[in-house]
């Protein structure tokens, strides 16, 4: 009886492929999953910082309503959808121009994000004028 050795690389032919089959999916999978989670981090990044701002307009809306707003330095907690910002509100009578400056110090906070938006507001006494001075972004320690 006479066998033919012909076929007797096949096998460990195919495992090899299948192999490297299996390991090609393996680190596309990896690759997937870390480029998602950067993505993510920078969503969740955005998301803080319109919460932030989001902060700001509503002490701004608050203050326009109210010129002697916030007498003594005083914060709150705003919601805007699933995040929050911590708002703090203080305000100077130091102004020469017979002015209300005041400091709006609003924290985003998305998941594990936090951003921190500082604006500086200037309200004519007298007329209730408001003047926006500046508007800027602060690392959050």
């Amino acid at each position: 009886m006479r066998f033919s050795k012909d076929g007797q690389i096949a096998l460990p032919f195919i495992l090899l492929v299948s192999g490297i089959i299996v390991e090609i999916t393996i680190a596309g999978s990896f690759v997937t999953y870390f480029l998602s989670t950067s993505g993510l981090g920078e969503r969740l990044s955005l998301r803080a910082s319109a919460a932030a701002n989001s902060g700001i307009r509503d002490a701004m809306i608050k203050i326009s309503r109210d010129k002697e707003y916030a007498s003594t330095p005083m914060s709150y907690d705003f919601t805007v959808g699933s995040d929050t910002a911590s708002v703090s509100v203080s305000k100077t009578d130091d102004d020469p121009n017979n002015s209300y400056v005041y400091t709006i110090d609003s924290t985003g906070v998305a998941s594990s994000r936090q951003r921190k938006v500082e604006a500086i507001l200037i309200v004519n006494q007298t007329t209730g004028f408001i003047q926006l001075q500046s508007v800027e972004e602060i690392s959050v320690n």
